[in-house]
């Protein structure tokens, strides 16, 4: 018998976790999305792209080695050639069979925009023709190439900074899209609990209006009450359990969406807790006014098109201006008919040129193209300085928000004790006949929208304050 009560008990345990209930906080739900979510999981996507793309770019002003061969390299053509014996061209077939490798080193120097290279190769030779038998050669050929623009945009760094820019933008995008999640989840849960509250809400007004509909049809039994009258409450109450059930369906959906917003699955259940204890706050509109100012990504990478644009100027008057060029190479090289003789006493090659590029006319397109990017800097900066003035806005905005719904809280939370105690009052009164159905009715819908209006003015209260730290970036004491 006692281990039939201990199993029995311990499949009550097993069963009580089993189907327990998962209780979220917003502390709880904010995390869950930050990890879940399929906003933070693109946004997470997206970042990983962007800093492969960065890296590719500065991998790119790294050493590259390249290895080519060729297996074989084959031609045969006709060719004109002079015949002395003759005194004229004569048409020969000629042609080559090559077996040949090439090794190439590329590194790019990023402080000077220049080019190193150095290059290795080694091939055999066939050489064939009508008039003669086939004969062999080798050849090996080690050379360093210098490639040097004087007095010129430094292109190489202005890629680099680019793809930096880009790459800095993503990063802040992301920053902000965590934060636009946290408020939207912020958001969504106040409104998910408001839509839990008005349930409850809705089941009192139901429990309510059964009593006064209990009670106004035990006074018609009685003679006390017109026939009309019970029948007005048997309609309340009837329109309240209809009430109900619109409430019940549009919290599962709101629990529906939410748990897509956040990343939980449609067959998981949950319930929310959370304690809104009205607090009221004094907000010092300029300190938040500065922070927003510092912080906002927006104006930051207002910042960075200044910068892009700045780039692009420089770029384009580069291409008006006189331009140097210096391209150098040395090389050991080596022909010979026995293969072990290329890699001895070996041959130099040597080249130096110096190109100098003036432009002279061009029908005025590139003053034309230095002009409009003029104009794009001008937009960029008026565009930085209205989304100051922009954010500046919605920080007051946002606090008048705050204010508005602060106020509406303190007067709503007073005339809800007053509805309350009134209609209290009233349900006294029905029962010894003070008070008509109608009047009992009216109140008993009274009360109801006061804790309605008294609960929405807390939510935006709350919710306001969620979205003046988003735009601000500052933490708002609650």
């Amino acid at each position: 018998m006692k281990n039939f009560i201990f199993l029995f008990l311990l499949a009550i345990l097993y069963n009580t976790n089993l189907f327990a209930q998962k209780i979220l906080t917003i502390n709880d739900a904010v995390a869950i999305a930050l990890e879940k979510s399929f906003t933070i999981q693109s946004s997470k996507h997206t970042l990983l792209s962007a800093q492969n793309s960065f890296d590719a770019v500065r991998m790119g002003f790294r050493s590259s080695i390249n290895l080519e061969f060729d297996l074989p390299r084959y031609s045969r053509t006709l060719s004109s050639q002079f015949n002395p014996l003759l005194g004229s061209d004569q048409f020969f077939s000629v042609g080559n069979t090559t077996f040949e490798g090439r090794l190439r080193v590329n590194q790019p120097l990023l402080f000077s925009n220049g080019t190193l290279a150095i290059t290795g190769s080694i091939f055999g030779r066939d050489q064939f023709n009508v008039s003669s038998s086939s004969s062999r050669d080798y050849f090996s050929n080690l050379s360093i190439q210098l490639r040097q623009p004087l007095f010129s945009f430094n292109s190489q760094l202005a890629s680099l900074r680019r793809s930096e820019i880009s790459f800095e933008k993503m990063k802040r995008n992301y920053t902000q899209a965590e934060r636009d999640l946290i408020f939207n989840v912020t958001s969504s849960f106040l409104n998910l609990y408001k839509t839990k509250k008005s349930l409850e809400i809705t089941e009192e007004k139901v429990k309510q209006t059964e009593e006064s509909y209990s009670t106004a049809m035990s006074k018609y039994k009685a003679g006390l009450i017109a026939e009309v009258d019970a029948l007005q409450l048997e309609v309340d109450y009837a329109s309240s359990k209809n009430e109900l059930l619109n409430s019940r369906q549009m919290f599962e959906e709101a629990k529906n969406e939410f748990k897509i917003l956040i990343g939980l699955g449609l067959n998981e259940d949950f319930d929310i807790n959370i304690q809104l204890d009205y607090t009221p706050i004094i907000l010092d509109n300029e300190s938040i006014t500065k922070k927003a100012l510092e912080n906002r990504i927006d104006l930051l990478n207002a910042e960075f098109e200044l910068e892009l644009n700045r780039i692009t100027i420089d770029e384009i008057n580069s291409l008006n201006s006189i331009k140097v060029e210096v391209n150098a190479s040395y090389g050991l090289n080596k022909n010979d008919d026995l293969l072990a003789n290329i890699f001895k006493h070996f041959g130099e090659s040597r080249s130096v040129t110096i190109t100098v590029s003036v432009p002279v006319f061009d029908w005025g397109k590139n003053s034309l193209s230095a002009d409009a990017a003029a104009t794009n800097l001008k937009i960029a900066e008026l565009s930085k300085e209205n989304l100051k003035k922009q954010i500046t806005k919605e920080i007051l905005s946002a606090v008048n928000k705050i204010n508005s719904a602060k106020a509406r809280v303190e007067i709503l939370n007073k005339s809800v004790d007053i509805a309350e105690k009134s209609y209290s009052i009233s349900v006294e009164r029905f029962k010894t006949g003070n008070v008509t159905s109608f009047n009992l009715s009216q109140i008993q819908l009274k009360l109801t929208d006061t804790k309605l209006n008294s609960l929405n003015a807390v939510i935006d209260y709350y919710i306001a304050i969620a979205d003046l730290e988003r735009k601000s970036f500052a933490k708002i004491a609650h």
